[in-house]
C-alpha cells in the first residue's frame, strides 16, 4: 500500500513539474506590440516572432550580420534557450533585440496565467531591462498561424 501511494505522489508532482514547464507556451505580446510565440524546442524553449499587434511587418535592420540585415523578422526564432527553473521560472535564455542588433540573456516569470515577466540583462541580471508581456490568443488580429507549430 505504501509503494503505490508513494508512486502516486510521485507521478502527481512530475505531472505538475510538467504542466508548471508548459505554463510559458503560448502567443505573447510583447510592450512595443510584438507577437512572439513561445513554444518547446527540444528541452527548452524559443519564442518565435508570429506578428504584430498593428499588422506592420517589421525588419531587421540593425543586425551586425549583413547577410541577415533587413530580412523580415517573422518566423524569426527571437528568444532561444529558456529552461524552466520552478516555482514558474525560466531562465539561461537569450533574446535578440532587432531594435538595436544585440542579443541578451533572459529571464522570465509568470506573473499569472496571462503576464509573463521577461527581463533581459547583461551578464548579470541587475544590468538591464523588464519587460511586462500579456498573453493573447491564437485568433487576435495580425497572427500568423502558419508560424505556429
Amino acid at each position: 500500500m505504501l509503494k503505490v501511494l508513494i508512486s502516486s505522489v510521485l507521478l502527481l508532482m512530475s505531472v505538475y513539474a510538467y504542466a508548471g514547464a508548459d505554463a510559458i507556451q503560448g502567443i505573447w505580446e510583447t510592450e512595443d506590440g510584438g507577437y512572439v510565440y513561445i513554444h518547446p524546442e527540444g528541452d527548452t524553449w524559443v519564442g518565435t516572432a508570429v506578428g504584430s499587434r498593428d499588422g506592420e511587418h517589421r525588419y531587421d535592420n540593425e543586425n551586425p550580420d549583413e547577410e541577415l540585415r533587413g530580412r523580415r523578422l517573422l518566423g524569426v526564432d527571437v528568444v532561444t534557450g529558456l529552461k524552466y527553473d520552478g516555482d514558474d521560472r525560466w531562465d539561461d535564455g537569450k533574446v535578440y533585440s532587432p531594435d538595436n542588433g544585440k542579443t541578451y540573456d533572459l529571464s522570465a516569470e509568470l506573473k499569472d496565467q496571462d503576464t509573463l515577466k521577461v527581463r533581459g540583462y547583461i551578464g548579470v541580471s541587475l544590468l538591464g531591462r523588464s519587460q511586462t508581456w500579456q498573453r493573447i490568443d491564437e485568433s487576435a488580429p495580425h497572427v500568423q498561424k502558419e508560424f505556429l507549430q
